[in-house]
């Protein structure tokens, strides 16, 4: 397995953060690498796996990959990210435990993915954009601002919370809190037309923001959710195939088994045999 090292992404031994631009990502073995790794979703999909844990990304997902962590993306469909390559140890303004306490804390970790609302990411954008100014054009005091900025950055993230008053992005919060709810209650019998009611969205708007957002229909974005839960479940249970079925919100085991062989490429037996052996594919 690939190892990244720091010598290969940082301009020099002091330098704290790389920002890199993936537009679109492109397929990469998984690997680990000695940095941190705090990944943005800008467009497109595709599936994310920390340490074999899957969790699906859209527009808006962020995660963080800690050092000697695994990691690959898969089934990508015009994915473009933002991957900002961090060395905690570095700073010399921040506390680097304050900062990885941070990013542990909201940020996605141990597989978990956040959605975060287009207002957040817009601050982020332009965050991004003035920690590459500094590192590309340093001048007198520009290592204590990069820091500063990084800060700053991982707290809008870890906020969350859109403060414009402007009705669309007042819309677009409300998706992300639709996203965010599938992510928590992917368990439940998903109602769509009680689902927009409860968060104050036309049912039509709701659906295309979705795919417009995820790459996919409600239905089938709901659906993957579900299947990265079973896939967990099926390396680190020992429930039954229709229990998990049932345990993901599937109420159906023979479509489960449909669906999840159409996803994975395997059916859950077998994938659970190749996760015990110790066989499974980083494709």
């Amino acid at each position: 397995m690939e190892t990244l090292t720091c010598d290969e992404y940082f301009r020099s031994p002091d330098t704290v953060v790389t920002v890199l631009n993936r537009s679109p990502q492109q397929d990469f073995p998984e690997h680990v690498h000695e940095f941190d790794e705090l990944v943005i979703a800008r467009s497109g999909s595709g599936m994310n796996y920390i340490d074999g844990k899957p969790a699906p990304i859209c527009r808006g997902t962020v995660f963080y990959v800690r050092p000697q962590q695994t990691h690959h993306l898969t089934q990508l469909e015009d994915l473009h990210l933002t991957n900002v390559l961090i060395v905690p140890s570095r700073f010399r303004h921040i506390a680097h435990g304050s900062m990885a306490e941070l990013l542990a804390r909201k940020v996605g970790i141990d597989g978990e993915a956040y959605v975060a609302d287009n207002a957040t990411l817009k601050r982020v954008e332009m965050l991004l954009s003035r920690i590459e100014e500094e590192s590309d054009n340093p001048v007198e005091y520009s290592d204590q601002m990069v820091e500063m900025l990084l800060g700053q950055l991982m707290i809008e993230i870890w906020r969350g919370q859109p403060r414009s008053e402007d009705v669309r992005e007042k819309n677009d919060a409300r998706i992300t809190a639709v996203l965010r709810h599938l992510n928590a209650h992917y368990d439940e019998e998903m109602e769509w037309e009680a689902l927009a009611a409860r968060f104050g969205v036309p049912l039509r708007t709701l659906s295309r923001k979705i795919t417009d957002i995820t790459g996919m229909s409600p239905n089938s974005y709901l659906n993957r959710i579900r299947l990265c839960h079973a896939m967990r479940m099926l390396r680190e249970t020992e429930l039954s195939v229709t229990d998990v079925a049932f345990a993901c919100g599937f109420n159906d085991g023979n479509y489960f088994i449909s669906r999840f062989h159409r996803e994975v490429g395997t059916t859950p037996t077998q994938y659970r045999r190749q996760a015990a052996a110790g066989t499974l594919l980083a494709s």
